[in-house]
């Protein structure tokens, strides 16, 4: 599957369902969440005519526990697309996680999926009645990324984030970037991870027996 088309036919697809909004630079939502909302909706409703336009086969809508929003089949595999919306105000926080360390590993290598990051980035725009415009769409493979646009927080099963915007890294895209050098990429920083977390969660462990041994005065967790 040449993954760098596939992205291309789907971005142009969105564009052609918020045409609209990037043209006349209006939107139906104030609220950035709202906003969000709407753009999800709106590719659901339409997300049937996008499949069929492009030759691939719909799937239904997941639960909202599964790694991606909407979803096709093409050439027997699974193509899974989380929609993100990102508010390109740098005074709001617009930083929502992409997935789990094991759900992405177990989409990709387990079920053979592709997995497409489909992020439009929007605006307030001023003297418009708080209304929103959309930026820019973009469809990118999410192992296509640079080392350094992934981050991986939480003690747990650790949840992915991104650095930067799509749009802001755009030419540094690798879109000839093999599965297994990401894989390989991958392990690296989710183990360095797990090893940052291992030691908090010990430093922590420590704390709570001293805790004890101390008669259950003063406590803090020990942060080193």
């Amino acid at each position: 599957m040449d993954l760098r088309k596939v992205s291309s036919q789907v971005e142009a697809k969105l564009s052609e369902i918020f045409s609209e909004e990037l043209a006349s630079g209006l939107a139906a939502r104030e609220d950035s969440r709202a906003f969000g909302a709407m753009v999800e909706k709106r590719i659901v409703d339409n997300w049937k005519q996008i499949c069929l336009d492009l030759g691939h086969i719909p799937l239904e809508r997941p639960g909202k526990r599964t790694l991606y929003d909407v979803a096709f089949q093409s050439e027997g595999k699974i193509v899974g697309i989380d929609v993100k919306t990102k508010d390109l105000d740098s005074t709001s926080y617009s930083d929502g996680g992409i997935c789990s360390v094991d759900n992405v590993l177990k989409f990709l290598a387990n079920d053979g999926g592709v997995f497409l990051i489909a992020e439009l980035g929007h605006n307030k725009l001023s003297g418009q009645g708080g209304k929103r415009n959309i930026v820019y769409i973009r469809v990118v493979p999410f192992i296509f990324f640079p080392s350094n646009m992934y981050r991986i927080e939480n003690l747990g099963t650790g949840q992915v984030r991104f650095n930067s915007t799509i749009d802001e890294i755009w030419d540094e895209i690798d879109w000839n970037r093999d599965i297994i050098d990401f894989y390989n990429m991958f392990i690296n920083l989710a183990s360095e991870h797990y090893r940052r977390v291992s030691h908090t969660a010990l430093n922590r462990i420590a704390s709570l027996e001293a805790f004890r041994e101390n008669g259950y005065q003063d406590f803090s967790f020990n942060r080193r």
